[in-house]
């Protein structure tokens, strides 16, 4: 089963500047088996040094295999110039999307939300959730998915025409669905719009 890795980390002023540093880091990756595709991103809002890493990968054991290369660590060395911080410091979540994020990732922008579920929530939950965001018509994609190996934490993507259009709607009557099942789903939600680039 396709496996979705989301990374973000604080950026250095060097990639901010140029942000081809990472694209050797990008070209390393795609090498190896089993990564389907591979987007680098900006975050628009809320703070725009924050920038993601963004992998499809045709299963979790492709990603886990990865890991065990040692031109996987090679590969990361290159990476270096690009992080203001450790390998600590980046944020990784793993995430089986019910179907693939390409279409929300490759809108202009894209809304990323983390969030755990209330209590009593379930799968239906959100996928009545889902179903309203994408009802409104307004949306280019939108995935949603449980986060690996973090209890009762989900993710949804929404690609939208811009930061503005998805403001725009929010405020309009068929948004209101949309939030009221949200805030009777979501407990804690981290909102974020990136801008991705397919490499």
């Amino acid at each position: 089963m396709t496996i979705v890795e989301i990374a973000w980390f604080k950026s250095t002023k060097a990639y901010q500047e140029d942000h081809t540093l990472l694209y050797e880091t990008a070209r390393r990756l795609k090498e190896f088996s089993g990564l389907n595709k591979l987007y680098l991103g900006w975050q628009i809002e809320p703070d725009p040094t924050i920038a993601y890493v963004l992998n499809v990968w045709e299963s979790y054991d492709h990603y886990i295999a990865a890991g065990k290369e040692k031109e996987y660590s090679e590969t990361f060395a290159t990476f270096q110039p690009a992080l203001d911080g450790t390998y600590a410091d980046i944020s990784v979540a793993m995430i089986p999307f019910t179907s693939g994020p390409e279409e929300a990732v490759g809108a202009p922008v894209t809304e990323i939300v983390l969030a755990n579920l209330k209590d009593g929530k379930e799968d239906e939950n959100m996928t009545a959730l889902f179903d309203a965001i994408g009802s409104t018509g307004k949306l280019s994609g939108h995935h949603w998915g449980r986060v690996r190996d973090k209890e009762n934490q989900v993710a949804l993507l929404v690609g939208w025409k811009s930061v503005e259009f998805h403001y725009e709607v929010a405020k309009t009557d068929i948004f209101l669905d949309v939030i009221k099942l949200g805030e009777e789903t979501l407990l804690r939600p981290s909102v974020a719009h990136v801008a991705f680039k397919e490499m």
